[in-house]
């Protein structure tokens, strides 16, 4: 490979990095009003440890746990409470900013909702890995049946595990 051949690569790389950073600060402008507006909506104030958890939550990758975050969190210096962070997380997915997720591990895991495209997610029932998987059409039949029995469709929540391929 040539010297300018990397180099374009290494600048297509870089330009995918930056433009995510762009959606991230711009994201984060706009879920940090959403947030704003539904705590005043109950009456609650936007504190400095709310808006850590936030930004921490909203960047995170992939799935998470309150615990994990606040793991996470105490590692970087941030000494947050284990109740503080539970009921941001709750009030932050109570607004529509995170997804809450049930793998059957004992505790709820949290993604941002950084997509609007829905997703399942299956789960390995022996070494517990956890991969994500769209399934096409799903949210119109899902829509299709709470219109019969005359429900509005909010949301919904289905759990599919198996074995991986490394635990066949």
């Amino acid at each position: 490979m040539t010297r300018i051949v990397v180099l374009q690569q290494l600048a297509v790389i870089w330009l995918m990095v930056v433009s995510e950073l762009v959606f991230l600060a711009m994201n984060l402008e706009e879920t940090i009003k959403v947030y704003r507006d539904f705590l005043k909506s109950k009456g609650l104030l936007y504190t400095q440890p709310r808006e850590l958890i936030l930004k921490e939550a909203i960047s995170a990758v992939g799935h998470f746990s309150a615990d994990e975050l606040t793991s996470q969190m105490h590692k970087n210096g941030m000494n947050i409470s284990r109740a503080t962070i539970y009921r941001t997380l709750a009030s932050m997915r109570e607004a529509g900013i995170l997804n809450s997720v049930d793998f059957g591990h004992g505790h709820i895991h949290y993604e941002p909702k950084k997509t609007k495209k829905y997703h399942e997610h299956i789960t390995c029932k022996k070494c517990g890995a956890i991969c994500e998987i769209q399934i096409e059409n799903l949210a119109k039949v899902i829509n299709a049946a709470a219109a019969k029995a005359k429900f509005k469709h909010i949301e919904y929540a289905i759990r599919v595990s198996g074995m991986c391929k490394k635990c066949l």
